[in-house]
């Protein structure tokens, strides 16, 4: 189920980059934050969808892109909007599907459609969310034929989530016509810059594996390549790339005890820049997912290396809050610190 308030994008206010896309794009000017994305970030946004994504939760985004704090002219933005918040509209979803209906590994593969929903605010204004196809899962052998979510699985269970050549896109179509598309290809293989990260990314997709006690204590994740993209479309504008990265674990993954709410993980996880041509490393420790109705972390820390590039060396880390979904303290290279709200659970 996808909530539909902070972990999702059409609940919230329109972000001032798309107001801003949406206002200059008649004109023809091109309005694009190319960052490449914080490493820390986007080592949450896969381990946060791999952990909430296997049918029945969260692949989610909280807005178009990362907002750090605003300023005064991003402030007139969001005043100048026509488009006001979420509690005055009206929402309808399709879509969080399983097929075939459940029925154990024997049945193999399944295909998970996320939902896609469209918004209608007060006055007639529009906006979407769509998905351009569904996730194949398949589970293991050791796997039962009642449960389709994996955490009420037994020992050894494991689901292994791939997409097909491509990838699946979530695309969000704003008010005036402005596009935003993020792409998870788990064909992950050759996608890296970096031809030292040791594993190398495969195209085994992100795989869950239940711990020996079952996954109610707890579960391992290992994500073997994902490939992220995004681009970004202003109404009346041309496409822009603005996200590229590749995101692999290695065999040891990402450890995470206790269920539900209680919910705890810890392990590293690599982050090929590909567009600004540098790797990171993200530690992450005690890092909790306490909100059942929020797929992002709500305790914990990220710590993020860099391998290269001109921060080699140096580190940023990211702190969760369980004030509000989604939103941390990210605190850069340089000791100082601002607010994030972190956008994708895919």
């Amino acid at each position: 189920m996808i909530r539909s308030s902070r972990s999702n994008l059409l609940s919230t206010p329109l972000s001032t980059m798309t107001i801003a896309a949406l206002a200059l794009g008649g004109c023809g000017v091109q309005t694009v934050a190319n960052t490449d994305g914080v490493g820390s970030e986007i080592a949450t946004s896969v381990v946060s969808g791999g952990l909430n994504n296997t049918t029945g939760s969260t692949v989610a985004i909280n807005g178009p892109w990362q907002k750090e704090k605003r300023s005064r002219f991003e402030r007139l933005l969001d005043d100048l909007s026509p488009v006001r918040p979420a509690w005055a509209a009206t929402w309808s979803c399709t879509g969080g599907s399983l097929a075939p209906p459940f029925s154990g590994p024997g049945a193999d593969p399944y295909m998970y459609t996320p939902m896609s929903c469209m918004v209608t605010w007060k006055g007639g204004k529009t906006a979407s969310s769509s998905w351009s196809g569904a996730f194949v899962l398949n589970y293991g052998t050791a796997c039962d034929a009642t449960h389709p979510f994996i955490g009420n699985q037994a020992a050894g269970c494991t689901s292994t989530r791939t997409t097909a050549t491509g990838g699946n896109t979530r695309t969000i179509t704003g008010p005036d016509g402005g596009l935003y598309a993020v792409t998870h290809d788990t064909n992950g293989v050759g996608t890296g810059w970096d031809t030292s990260v040791t594993p190398a990314p495969s195209s085994n997709g992100v795989v869950l594996t239940c711990a020996s006690a079952g996954c109610s204590t707890g579960v391992n994740l290992v994500i073997n390549g994902s490939h992220l993209t995004a681009t970004v479309t202003p109404a009346g504008g041309s496409q822009a790339v603005f996200w590229n990265h590749t995101v692999s674990t290695g065999q040891g993954g990402i450890t995470v005890t206790g269920e539900g709410v209680g919910r705890v993980a810890s392990g590293t996880v690599t982050v090929q820049h590909n567009l600004a041509k540098f790797t990171t490393t993200s530690t992450f420790s005690a890092v909790g997912f306490g909100d059942a109705a929020c797929c992002f972390p709500t305790a914990g820390t990220v710590t993020t290396t860099y391998s290269d590039g001109p921060n080699a060396s140096k580190t940023e880390s990211l702190s969760f809050s369980s004030a509000a979904c989604g939103e941390a303290t990210l605190t850069k290279v340089d000791g100082s610190t601002a607010p994030v709200t972190l956008q994708h659970c895919i």
